[in-house]
């Protein structure tokens, strides 16, 4: 069984799977939305700590809600696409929800990290609350940065050069649809039950 299934699957090359140049675009999004909603959470916090109106808007951009919905549709939609690699439609839909719900995951990271900060900062911690609070919370923020790169990295496999069908899709239309489309209802109910896990 392992040697069938290794077989089927040994047109793959690594590069089919590999970001390379690819990842600098992930690091200007990264960037672009992490950056101005880290520093909008350093000044409300620093000069507007009574303005409710900005603790409201950077509780509602935490809150994981809106980024588990559109991630679980884009989950969904990326299983759509390696199930039927044939047509364009599912893959550039797939492609603008991860992106959507990467550049989201991006500014809910830049809040969460302007408030870690702030509150690392709180004279009201000893320095073992400082250094139990760092560690446990800085390691819960490399997860949520770990999960939302690995968003993006989906909608990578499905980005061709300009316009043109991905290298993972050619080779995943090469598979046999009854090798493919268990595979994607097994990642797309798998992805869902992780991330719409919370009640």
């Amino acid at each position: 069984m392992r040697d069938y299934i290794v077989q089927k699957f040994l047109h793959f090359e690594e590069r089919d799977f590999v970001p390379g140049e690819s990842l600098k675009e992930a690091i200007v999004i990264f960037l672009a939305w992490t950056a101005p909603a880290f520093l909008f959470v350093l000044w409300a916090n620093r000069f507007y700590p009574e303005v409710e109106f900005y603790q409201a808007a950077i509780r509602e951009g935490i809150g994981p809600n809106l980024w588990n919905v559109i991630g679980a549709f884009g989950f969904i939609s990326f299983s759509v696409a390696v199930m039927f690699p044939q047509f364009s439609t599912p893959s550039l839909v797939s492609r603008h929800i991860l992106s959507n719900t990467y550049a989201i995951g991006c500014l809910t990271f830049g809040l969460l990290l302007g408030q870690w900060f702030g509150f690392l900062s709180t004279d009201g911690l000893v320095w073992w609350q400082r250094g139990l609070f760092g560690v446990t919370s800085g390691f819960l923020l490399a997860i949520v940065l770990m999960l939302n790169l690995f968003v993006w990295y989906l909608g990578f496999l499905l980005t061709g050069d300009s316009g043109m069908k991905s290298s993972f899709l050619r080779k995943m239309e090469q598979l046999h649809g009854l090798i493919r489309i268990p595979l994607s209802i097994c990642f797309a109910a798998a992805m869902i039950m992780i991330f719409l896990s919370e009640k």
